[in-house]
């Protein structure tokens, strides 16, 4: 995963859309797993046919970030695709806002990744990835029932977004392990994490001169290892696990920020230097 590549935000893209249906998916005593596979025009999501609101288990395959999303009444996947894709084509900032203000995002994997994430309540939750395309959707998962309780699994450290765009947690975590990513309640916005490896030594003054400075070439400082997950609506939590080279990452945003023009959180000052050991 190289720098250049994860400038791109997954909120800027071309348009294009996909129709859902109903499907169901359920639970079992253990944490229920969820296993969604991407492919280039829909999101396939198995798992068990009973499904209550809480902690499932999530893993992903293909090619891109498949993430959950739960929308407001009234507003549905198709009104989301047609937002995020007009925002993407045309810079139309109205319709991120828009999007934002009746969708909450629950997070996320990449491909050949796993975690852990909290369904809230009852109701209907849409699989969705953002492809060179567009919006690509899946059928929308049918969660019914009383909560069940399930705690968080334990984690190796923390990644957490703090309001100011900025990133509190940990400064060292293992280089494999499970890792708690917390948007807090107070951001007013999604965040997600792109972190890569760069050459030790490497400053966030160097990370953000390069990205103002509009260069697509790969730079100096950047090596090819990292992760990308999911977004997450302000108040929301996953667990990530991860498997990385040790070395010194960068962590980034760059979900497009609503009151800058959508202008992405990193090129913004939202970085932050880790090691891995």
């Amino acid at each position: 995963m190289g720098a250049a590549a994860l400038v791109c935000s997954p909120l800027l893209l071309a348009p294009g859309t996909a129709n859902a249906k109903p499907v169901s998916v359920s639970s079992r005593a253990a944490t229920p797993m969820l296993t969604a596979t991407l492919t280039g025009k829909t999101i396939k999501v198995s798992g068990p046919s009973k499904l209550r609101p809480g902690r499932v288990r999530m893993s992903v395959s293909g090619k891109g970030v498949v993430e959950l999303a739960m929308f407001r009444s009234g507003y549905d996947a198709a009104d989301f695709a047609a937002d995020v894709n007009k925002f993407g084509a045309k810079n139309d900032v109205k319709a991120l806002k828009h999007a934002l203000a009746n969708t909450t995002i629950l997070g996320g994997f990449e491909g050949g990744g796993s975690g852990t994430l909290v369904l809230p309540k009852a109701g209907s939750y849409t699989p969705f990835s953002l492809g060179d395309k567009g919006v690509v959707l899946g059928d929308p998962i049918m969660v019914k029932g009383a909560k069940r309780k399930s705690a968080t699994p334990s984690t190796d450290g923390r990644i957490i977004a703090k309001a100011g765009l900025s990133w509190g947690g940990s400064s060292t975590l293992p280089a494999k392990g499970r890792l708690l990513f917390k948007n807090r309640g107070n951001t007013g916005v999604p965040h997600f994490i792109a972190m890569q490896q760069v050459q030790e030594g490497t400053t966030t003054d160097q990370v953000l001169e390069y990205f103002q400075s509009g260069d697509q070439g790969q730079p100096s400082w950047g090596l090819p290892a990292g992760l990308e997950t999911g977004s997450i609506s302000p108040g929301k939590s996953v667990t990530v696990n991860y498997d990385l080279p040790p070395g010194q990452y960068v962590v980034m945003c760059f979900f497009p920020d609503p009151t800058m023009g959508g202008m992405p959180h990193a090129f913004m000052g939202m970085l932050e230097m880790i090691h891995l050991t």
